[in-house]
């Protein structure tokens, strides 16, 4: 798995590893990705990582590759073959459920309602579309002023269901390659548990840089990686419970939340413009 191409970027919401569809799907260049394993763009940001990181990442990959256009990442040579774009292509991939939430997504207006959508459906796929366009649609706030509230409502979904086991099916995967089946939808399983923990410490380290008291539990992907075995679900899942869960609920339990909420509420209608994840 390359770890820059286009499979492992925030903008691709259909794949992540080996979960997802033959195709991948760019929600910035609006292009379906033929190979997704084998390209990418100047503004590639990376699933894999913390915040940080991904800033620290990106500011090196937007040297190296142009943002305009969706190129090889072996030659640097732009293909047409790569993607596509013509409403054949659209119409057959819109016959899958979480890949028409992902197309519709900041063409409908609000870019929350294709995420509720996702939120919605059942299964991993639909999961990983929703953590990795928020991821995108959080920080696109941020950058307009926005306060980190705008992910609260992302974050609480997330929240809700960190130490639930991903729903992992046959069909979900594109790939295997020498690992066997079962342990496939293992490291699967663990790698959406990692991503739903991505989502939450993103949010907490927006809350940090505007002195919220939820910020002070940010180093949550750090800390998972430090504190438990790679692709150890059960390692993974107690650390979790004994550590991250009473950190960041301390912080912001179930009655602020809606108390956050109904201030987010106010401000959306006294201020229609305002980011905010509102639903």
């Amino acid at each position: 798995m390359n770890l820059h191409s286009c499979q492992n970027c925030w903008f691709n919401g259909l794949q992540y590893g080996a979960l997802g569809i033959a195709v991948g799907y760019c929600s910035v260049h609006k292009k379906i990705l033929n190979i997704a394993d084998g390209t990418t763009c100047g503004l590639h940001l990376r699933k894999d990582l913390p915040l940080y990181r991904v800033k620290q990442v990106a500011v090196h990959h937007s040297d190296k590759y142009p943002e305009n256009m969706i190129i090889r990442i072996i030659s640097g040579i732009e293909d047409k073959r790569d993607i596509s774009s013509d409403d054949k292509d659209l119409l057959s991939l819109r016959q899958d459920a979480v890949a028409d939430a992902a197309l519709d997504f900041g063409l409908l207006g609000s870019k929350i309602e294709s995420l509720a959508q996702l939120k919605a459906m059942p299964g991993a796929r639909a999961e990983v579309a929703m953590l990795s366009l928020a991821r995108g649609y959080i920080s696109n706030c941020i950058e307009r002023n926005g306060k980190w509230t705008s992910g609260l409502h992302l974050y609480w979904w997330t929240r809700s269901r960190l130490t639930d086991i991903p729903d992992v099916g046959v069909r979900d995967i594109r790939a295997v390659g020498a690992t066997q089946l079962a342990r496939q939808q293992i490291l699967i399983a663990w790698s959406v548990v990692m991503l739903r923990l991505t989502l939450i410490d993103d949010v907490v380290e927006y809350a940090a840089i505007q002195d919220d008291p939820i910020g002070k539990a940010k180093g949550l992907l750090d800390r998972a990686a430090e504190s438990t075995q790679t692709f150890n679900l059960r390692s993974l899942s107690k650390w979790l419970k004994a550590e991250a869960i009473p950190s960041i609920d301390s912080r912001l339990s179930y009655t602020r939340y809606v108390e956050l909420s109904q201030e987010l509420h106010k401000e959306s209608m006294d201020m229609p413009n305002v980011c905010v994840d509102d639903v």
